[in-house]
């Protein structure tokens, strides 16, 4: 078989086919590049957004988190400092021309450098802005930071709260944001201490994550200084920089703060700083609200794609004059179209919002704490004075004692270690028998006709040993003060401060000392600044005593001459014979029985009667009237004596208490328990 075989050459382009190509090619890379990069800038946004809302939770916490009445629950640092984080910009640049005494040496530094507890800067001897220098070819932020604060005077046209700055809210990750490496007089390292309150970290720190990205700007300290705005010693700018900082209009020359190649510098340098998705540090700014009189706005600003933003600088600049304007601030004239800030990502946190929901926790508190107080009341007092004192007072007829926890012992204690009463502590017979572990003469005795330790009077506190105190609604101790002089009590909450001004207390005025020292409390004053939120309660002795009984008359029939007796409980200790003790002496026929066997009390004398006029008075409460046959003649009701009981609720209210007449037999007695 014969196969033909053909020819399959192929044939090659034309030049005009390959230039077709090539331009297409061309065509589709100049559509294609665009697109990655607008693509590039979108992950950026979105990374920038989710960083942003990173910050607001870390300040306000989850927004997503809601009350059982529906209010939003704020977390994160406000919720624990009551406060937006304060803004940090590392130590201020000093001028060129500056002659005082500086950083190198921190006990005699000329004031005005940024320095803490102050941190106020004069414009003479720095500049409103961050300095740093290099290690190698590493830039590092010099120490300490300080903290913006709006200058009244209009000096900050940068640097400050409601003008560009480069502040961070350390306080997010730090409770010592200044960072102070040594001592200044009157200031201590390491500075500035947010305190207790603060339950941080709420963000991880920021760390630099590309420390070669600005060496085309800078690599050394005298690069860095030869960036503009530079110092001049001679010329047109003698004595001053290029240009000021926050001059974006310029009336001289063609470079101004939008030609800052320091700050660039320094917007490339992340160490410290929160950063946006294009790698900058974001802004922040707390402006008031021009909206809501005495709140204010915290504002979280990235600049976008073009790293570039136009701010409010508090007036404009002739040269190297400036033309103070205090309303020319971020929450007032901040343009949203200009130019430079139209890809601007910005986001706004009200204060009006968190402050709206502290106000009704804050009135929630004081509530649930005037309910603790009042709870306190009833345990001391009852019902009294207008009800039945069913309290401790009215069983054990005095204050509680006031206990204090010792560490050595570790134990509660009424007394110091020179026997002294404590006049500060707390008051544990409201809710223990044996308020005193380590000792049982501390002990209080059961009640018995009225008159003992009965039951506890307050829910026991939650907690153990040390914490087993009464608290308030902020979770703090409830503090007690007993009045010896004015036999009064009186209670005490901090308030949302924690802070009070009564006795000797610490310097931060949180704490009481020296307790057993003597105790006014007719000299507490809550009109002091001081104790403006506290909320107090002062049970005093009138409240409980003297208390009103009056019974007019009593008879007891079958009575025997002698041994049947009537004694009235008012007070610990023996019977006060013709006070409280009547004894059965002349017997009449009260029963028309024909037998002169009964016993009245009363024809025209009250049988008892104690008030406010009385030499004997009565305390308020359940007291008890026993009538019984003491057959062994001691004035004393013994077990197994025959005895009836009659219980008066006595309160210490003018006019109450009045009973005309009481009949009952002896046939009626039972045995004593």
């Amino acid at each position: 078989m014969h196969i033909s075989m053909r020819s399959t050459a192929r044939r090659g382009f034309t030049l005009l086919e390959v230039l077709i190509v090539v331009t297409i090619l061309g065509l589709l890379t100049a559509l294609a590049v665009p697109a990655v990069g607008y693509l590039d800038n979108l992950e950026r946004g979105r990374i920038t957004l989710e960083r942003m809302t990173q910050i607001r939770r870390a300040i306000l916490g989850p927004d997503d988190r809601f009350d059982d009445q529906g209010r939003p629950i704020v977390g994160g640092y406000v919720a624990d400092m009551r406060a937006w984080p304060d803004l940090w910009e590392p130590r201020a640049d000093i001028r060129a021309n500056f002659s005082g005494t500086g950083w190198e040496n921190p006990s005699s530094m000329t004031a005005g450098l940024g320095q803490g507890p102050d941190y106020l800067l004069n414009p003479a001897y720095v500049y409103h802005r961050p300095s740093g220098a290099f290690e190698g070819k590493r830039w590092k932020w010099l120490l300490p930071y300080r903290r913006l604060y709006d200058d009244p005077s209009g000096a900050d046209h940068i640097g400050g709260l409601e003008t560009e700055n480069e502040g961070q809210p350390r306080g997010l990750w730090t409770r010592y944001p200044e960072d102070l490496p040594f001592d200044l007089t009157g200031h201590p390292a390491p500075g500035m201490d947010l305190g207790t309150g603060w339950k941080g970290p709420y963000l991880n720190p920021p760390l630099e994550k590309n420390t070669s990205d600005s060496g085309h700007l800078a690599e050394g300290d005298y690069e860095y200084a030869a960036l503009e705005p530079t110092w001049h010693a001679s010329g047109p700018h003698s004595g001053s920089e290029t240009w000021e900082d926050g001059d974006y209009a310029p009336s001289t020359g063609k470079l101004g703060e939008m030609y800052d190649d320091k700050e660039q510098f320094r917007k490339l340098q992340s160490d410290g700083r929160l950063a946006d998705g294009w790698g900058r540090p974001f802004r922040f700014f707390i402006t008031a609200d021009p909206h809501n009189p005495g709140e204010t706005i915290f504002w979280i600003v990235s600049e976008g794609p073009d790293g570039k933003g136009r701010y409010p600088a508090k007036g404009t600049c002739s040269g190297h004059s400036w033309s103070v304007d205090l309303n020319d601030t971020m929450g007032n004239t901040y343009d949203e179209q200009d130019q430079h800030n139209r890809d601007n990502l910005v986001m706004k946190l009200y204060s009006r919002d968190w402050q709206t929901v502290f106000t009704l926790w804050e009135q929630d508190k004081e509530a649930a704490t005037r309910s603790v107080l009042d709870r306190v009341r009833r345990a001391l007092l009852g019902e009294g004075p207008a009800g039945l004192n069913t309290g401790y007072s009215g069983d054990l007829l005095a204050w509680p004692k006031l206990f204090c926890w010792e560490g050595a012992s570790s134990s509660w204690d009424d007394e110091d270690e020179s026997s002294a009463a404590y006049t500060k502590g707390q008051p544990r017979g409201l809710w223990t028998a044996r308020p005193n572990s380590a000792d049982t003469a501390d002990d209080l005795s059961a009640s018995r006709w009225g008159l003992g330790w009965r039951r506890a009077y307050l829910t026991p506190p939650i907690g153990a040993g040390e914490t087993e105190v009464v608290r308030d609604a902020w979770g703090r101790e409830l503090l007690f003060f007993h009045d010896t002089a004015n036999d009064a009590l009186m209670v005490l909450s901090r308030g949302r401060d924690g802070m009070f001004a009564f006795g000797t207390t610490n310097a931060g005025q949180t704490e009481p000392v020296d307790f057993a020292e003597a105790v006014d409390v007719t000299a507490y004053n809550p009109s002091l600044a001081v104790n403006l939120d506290n909320i107090h309660l002062t049970v005093r002795k009138y409240e409980r005593t003297p208390g009103y009984l009056r019974l007019d008359r009593f008879v007891v029939l079958n009575a025997t001459a002698g041994t049947t007796k009537a004694g009235f409980f008012r007070a610990d200790g023996a019977f006060v014979s013709g006070v409280d003790l009547l004894a059965a002496t002349t017997l009449t026929d009260e029963d028309s029985d024909g037998t002169a066997d009964d016993w009245a009390v009363g024809n025209g004398i009250p049988a008892f009667v104690f008030d406010d006029t009385t030499a004997q008075s009565v305390p308020s409460g359940a007291r008890y009237l026993v009538f019984w046959n003491d057959t062994d003649g001691n004035n004393t009701i013994d077990t197994g004596e025959m005895y009836y009981p009659w219980i008066f609720n006595v309160m210490a209210l003018a006019g109450s208490g009045h009973t005309s007449s009481l009949r009952l037999s002896t046939g009626d007695f039972r045995p004593v328990p």
